[in-house]
């Protein structure tokens, strides 16, 4: 899972708010009004020819859908005020990749409902805002299922012209339901651009789900995963679940009443100075977690451990027949799990975990092959397989395991 940052550099520069979006309840009027900005705020339905709210009727969209064409490709925004419950959701994308979305809603509504039954949101020092442990809440446990507001083609930047662009991001936003504005406008700002521009560079996802074809990258953004803070070794861990559109978060550990929840925005193996500069080039901020604010002692240790670790995965990864050592394979192996331990690796350890069934598997120990295959299985079902999502691994293990049951 990565947050996007780039998205909408084309839209960047320059981007104005069209004037004729003009509501009267309005997020940080200061700012605009210092800036000369247009401001983007809260709005009962669109403007400039399309047809009211109220008026049109469609089985799925709650507005008319705003085209543009450019460039030979056509981009719309789509809105439903009935995504799932009281939430809506606006989809920037081209009408097949829109129409093969609407397959995943039935899924999304009948997906259970986990919001904040386990935490709360509050001030945290130095962070603004962050997620609080209301309870205490056991490992691998789900503490949310977010549904997203706003969902972009990454691609529609490139085809769109700058006025273009930023009215289907006006349509998005505004045709929203006026509790979901509030929730996109409340978000975090830190890398420039309009209101709406800044908030998705700074909080969207990464996310791919069928499109019909389309086969591009989306930005989905998830108002409550978004109020989660990052964590250079975190509790918790997010992914994207294309069956149905939402954005789970699971506890990686038992998380104890009053802990502020994390997870991490990007790679959970980097180093110290990889994490800073990746955290201050892509969302323009230094982190401060515990184990950025450790000793130099304790840093440099686990550095040590990371770059050992990276160190053997890559022997692992580039074995050959000439190279294969069974002996080694396993010391190797235990060496990585034991690492991963200290660093809160765990997340990444399903490969390690087939690769050791496979070697046992190999020499006849079937009990324990039988093991790894099993913990491999659960890794893959905890951390990263997702419905609607690619499953090769899972059904690889299943066959192995099918195999050792023989």
């Amino acid at each position: 899972m990565i947050l996007i940052s780039k998205f909408v550099t084309a839209l960047v520069c320059g981007v104005t708010v069209h004037a004729s979006i003009s509501p009267p309840q309005c997020a940080h009027p200061q700012q605009h009004i210092l800036s000369g900005q247009t401001p983007l705020c809260l709005h009962d339905s669109p403007e400039d020819g399309a047809a009211d709210s109220n008026e049109f009727q469609h089985p799925t969209w709650s507005h008319q859908p705003f085209c543009v064409s450019e460039k030979g490709k056509k981009y719309c925004t789509y809105t439903t005020k009935r995504f799932r419950t009281h939430h809506g959701l606006s989809i920037i994308s081209t009408p097949s990749a829109a129409d093969a979305l609407t397959s995943a809603f039935p899924y999304t509504q009948a997906a259970r409902h986990i919001s904040n039954e386990y935490f709360t949101v509050q001030a945290v020092p130095g962070k603004g805002f962050g997620v609080v442990a209301t309870q205490r809440i056991p490992k691998a446990t789900t503490i949310l299922l977010d549904s997203p507001r706003i969902v972009a083609s990454a691609q529609f930047p490139a085809h769109m012209s700058r006025t273009q662009g930023s009215s289907l991001f006006d349509r998005a936003l505004g045709q929203l339901p006026d509790a979901d504005q509030r929730l996109v406008l409340g978000l975090d700002k830190s890398l420039g651009g309009s209101d709406i521009e800044d908030i998705m560079k700074t909080n969207a996802f990464s996310c791919q789900f069928h499109d019909g074809g389309e086969d591009e990258a989306y930005m989905c953004l998830f108002p409550s995963v978004a109020r989660i803070n990052h964590a250079c070794r975190p509790n918790a861990h997010a992914r994207f679940v294309p069956k149905t559109l939402l954005m789970e978060i699971k506890t990686l550990r038992d998380i104890a009443v009053g802990e502020e929840i994390g997870i991490s925005y990007g790679r959970v193996d980097l180093k110290h100075a990889e994490r800073q500069k990746l955290y201050k080039q892509g969302w323009n901020f230094k982190c401060t977690c515990d184990m950025c604010l450790a000793s130099e002692y304790d840093i440099a240790g686990s550095d040590q451990r990371r770059t050992r670790f990276a160190q053997l995965r890559k022997k692992l990864e580039n074995l050959t027949p000439a190279t294969y050592d069974a002996q080694q394979i396993v010391a190797w192996e235990k060496e990585v799990i034991e690492l991963s331990s200290k660093e809160g690796l765990d997340v990444l350890l399903a490969t390690d975990y087939e690769r050791l069934a496979y070697v046992y598997a190999g020499h006849g120990m079937v009990r324990d092959a039988r093991m790894w295959a099993e913990k491999a299985k659960e890794s893959l079902l905890e951390w990263k397989v997702v419905e609607g999502g690619p499953n090769n691994d899972l059904r690889r293990i299943e066959d192995l395991l099918a195999e050792l049951a023989e």
